[in-house]
């Protein structure tokens, strides 16, 4: 394919099965070595995950992320993994933080299964956070001799204001700043966004709480927090039109929904891919631009974007017009609107796993087969067009896509 770099997780429960640095497992540590060693082995730099969803059961019967107290398990996880792949080329503390806390800790549709909306999502949040600012400065402090930068992938899910009304205006900005900002802004600029302050608080008040239901950092940590970066890694697949929404009920339960209060929909000319993603690629520059002007157009390495089929075909024509035009506005971010991405990475190599899905969602540029004994790993059409890419450092014409279908 002529990658430059391949990104991959490690588990917490592989690497400590008990949850705890008290018993290492040779054998997990052994299998990430291979991978390493195999990738520098053909000039390609290993991207490593700290932490991709998987909590022992050990750390989340402490209550998970809901328990600040978990903080030095996770950065003692850290420091095992880290000691044990000195060849590792870029750290990621943690994927995705927002699905970790909106889905797992509010909604309850992902693990640990929390329902507990407008409290777990914004306590998630917060010893999330100082989880990695942990793992960072104690990468940074214990590990100076190691090269490799580190810093926390977000997802970013573009708002486009349903109208010019200032309201929708203000409700798109409102929701990228709960969704994006809750944690981005602790890292790059320190505390919460402003927004996110005043309208917890706000509404924590009209349902007649004492205090906000936002908990709130102290300065120390502030200072602690701010700064723990080296890059921003960037996941992004959705975009949303977005409009002010009426004030909820202050007698019902609190709600991080009603906290935002909008309302969003899809435009219904976007495309859909398979598996219900919308397909809307000036969204992504959009977003791009938003971080830029929001924490000062850090360096922005772009560790997901991709489309799935329905694993009918290896012809898939969508996924190459999908890489064009999602690449295509990239550029534009970079040349036009002087976005500093420096990297790229296609989700995904190929068909995996893909949480609530399973593997139902074909991500890949590679099918597996999963009735044969041995995996067998089959290119679509577009894993040529990518490799194209990958080689030569640049989009093919337009007007020649479809010679990839021979």
């Amino acid at each position: 394919m002529g990658m430059h770099h391949y990104r991959f997780s490690i588990s917490w429960p592989r690497i400590l099965p008990t949850g705890y640095a008290n018993k290492i497992n040779a054998k997990g540590v052994e299998y990430y070595q291979s991978i390493v060693s195999e990738c520098l082995r053909h000039g390609i730099i290993p991207v490593a995950t700290i932490y991709h969803w998987d909590m022992p059961v050990a750390i989340q019967d402490l209550g998970g992320f809901m328990n600040p107290d978990i903080v030095p398990h996770f950065v003692n996880y850290a420091r095992v993994v880290i000691r044990s792949l000195p060849g590792v080329g870029v750290w990621n503390t943690m994927n995705e933080p927002k699905l970790v806390c909106t889905r797992g800790y509010g909604e309850g549709a992902f693990a640990p299964g929390i329902q507990n909306s407008g409290y777990g999502e914004y306590q998630c949040a917060y010893v999330l956070v100082l989880a990695h600012a942990a793992i960072y400065r104690m990468y940074k402090k214990e590990f100076p001799h190691y090269k490799a930068k580190m810093s926390i992938v977000i997802d970013g899910e573009w708002n486009e204001p349903a109208s010019k009304k200032i309201q929708d205006i203000e409700a798109a900005e409102r929701r990228n700043q709960f969704e994006f900002g809750l944690y981005a802004n602790p890292i790059f600029n320190g505390d919460w966004p402003q927004v996110v302050i005043d309208r917890v608080e706000e509404k924590s008040a009209m349902e007649n709480y004492l205090s906000s239901r936002l908990p709130r950092f102290t300065r120390k940590q502030i200072e602690f927090v701010k700064g723990t970066f080296d890059f921003l890694g960037f996941n992004n697949y959705w975009t949303h039109i977005v409009a002010d929404a009426e004030e909820s009920s202050s007698e019902g339960p609190p709600s991080y929904v009603n906290d935002i209060r909008v309302v969003f929909k899809d435009d219904p000319k976007w495309k859909v891919a398979s598996c219900g993603f919308n397909i809307v690629p000036w969204g992504i520059r959009k977003m791009l631009k938003w971080c830029k002007d929001n924490y000062n157009n850090p360096p922005i390495f772009i560790t997901e974007n991709g489309v799935c089929d329905n694993g009918t075909s290896l012809i898939d024509f969508e996924r190459i017009q999908f890489f064009q035009d999602y690449l295509g506005e990239v550029l534009n971010a970079i040349y036009e609107d002087g976005v500093n991405v420096y990297a790229y990475t296609a989700w995904s190599l190929i068909d995996n796993f893909e949480w609530l899905q399973g593997y139902s969602a074909h991500y890949g540029f590679y099918h597996i087969d999963f009735e044969d004994p041995e995996r067998k790993r089959i290119p679509k059409k577009s894993a040529r067009y990518y490799r194209d890419i990958c080689v030569r450092g640049e989009l093919p014409k337009r007007e020649n896509l479809k010679s990839y279908l021979n």
